[in-house]
């Protein structure tokens, strides 16, 4: 006589579907919540190079250990068509917009140095901007690091948590960067944004100030 041989029942089936599925919920969320992490690691440590190499260079500039800068070029709009060395001696070379859009381009993703593209960005753009302000809370996106031009009222109003008491650099009452003499140095900042057009305020994600002298 034949002996019948005992499957799974319907039951059972449906219990380890069930198990599978909590399992497979569990790891998807952990998964996003690590890779989560991981973008913004490599975004912050990429804003602290970013501030360094800043830093570094205006050492050299501003106390004119040299005049021509190893890894900044001249860019007026855009990270395309000049080659030329920022120069901190020449009159047309002096100017703050100059300096910004080089430093940008440096980090740019059809730039010439260091490709830092944004960890949130499924597009990769670059994770650099310039002089970016809030547009409807929708821009800079997250993990964008902007250099901007820095203006009185934002010190004031403790933009990206910096606190200072004046912005003046000692020859001129504006540092808006409205009129061409006030453009050929003044202040500027380098800031994080946490969220799509929010700012970091404290911590790691809290914005520096800088200034070309």
């Amino acid at each position: 006589m034949k002996k019948m041989q005992k499957g799974f029942s319907l039951v059972e089936l449906l219990v380890v579907v069930a198990i599978i599925g909590v399992l497979a919920g569990v790891g998807i969320v952990g998964y996003s919540s690590y890779t989560d992490s991981a973008k913004k690691r490599v975004s912050l440590a990429n804003y602290n190079s970013v501030k360094r190499f800043i830093e570094t260079e205006l050492t050299l500039l501003n106390n004119n250990i040299q005049t021509t800068s190893g890894a900044i070029n001249v860019f007026a709009t855009n990270c395309a068509g000049s080659t030329a060395a920022y120069n901190s001696t020449t009159v047309a070379h002096k100017k703050i917009q100059l300096f910004l859009n080089g430093a940008v381009c440096y980090f740019d993703t059809a730039g010439y140095g260091n490709v830092f593209k944004n960890p949130f960005s499924p597009a990769g753009v670059s994770q650099v901007v310039y002089n970016q302000v809030v547009v409807a809370a929708t821009t800079p996106i997250k993990g964008s690091i902007n250099i901007a031009y820095l203006l009185a009222a934002d010190v004031t109003a403790g933009r990206s948590g910096i606190t200072a008491a004046s912005i003046t650099d000692g020859t001129s009452a504006s540092v808006d960067h409205t009129a061409v003499d006030d453009q050929t140095k003044g202040w500027f900042i380098i800031e994080y944004y946490t969220a799509d057009g929010v700012r970091g305020t404290a911590g790691e994600e809290k914005g520096k100030m800088f200034e070309l002298k």
